[in-house]
């Protein structure tokens, strides 16, 4: 577990309102995901690694948030029907660095989160997942300075 201030910088994909206690709606924007070539749409794609951003929050672990999985792009997209582009506010982060099998790892990493007493902010919580490390996910959770 590392803390580290991160810059504020822009993901663009596809989204949802979804919720911990109900994971078919989570499972199903990750297959919508998967079925289309996200990358190929977007221009200005920064980096080939998918960033699933956890915003809008309106309240603790179970309420509903807003779910962004995308790619950092360089600046905000045309907002139409096809991507949701979301701007991640400069803030200071948590950062675990999750590997194994996944998703069982990373899903045991975030109760293990919502577990600790941290002063999460709730602005903008994020996983990356390597394009490199098939295995390899960095938990990114926003914490008041």
């Amino acid at each position: 577990m590392q803390t580290r201030f991160r810059e504020s910088f822009t993901v663009a994909g596809l989204s949802a309102i979804v919720r911990n206690d109900e994971p078919d709606g989570i499972g199903a924007l990750w297959q919508a995901f998967y079925a289309r070539n996200v990358l190929d749409e977007l221009d200005t794609v920064l980096t080939r690694d998918v960033y699933c951003v956890y915003h809008e929050y309106t309240g603790a672990a179970n309420d509903p948030y807003r779910m962004t999985i995308g790619y950092r792009v360089a600046k905000e997209v045309t907002s139409t029907d096809a991507f949701h582009t979301v701007v991640i506010p400069e803030q200071e982060m948590i950062m675990f660095e999750v590997k194994g099998p996944q998703p069982q790892t990373l899903i045991e990493q975030w109760q293990a989160i919502w577990q600790q007493n941290l002063n999460r902010t709730y602005l903008a919580d994020y996983d990356v997942y390597s394009a490199n490390e098939d295995d390899t996910v960095t938990v990114n959770v926003g914490v008041a300075r």
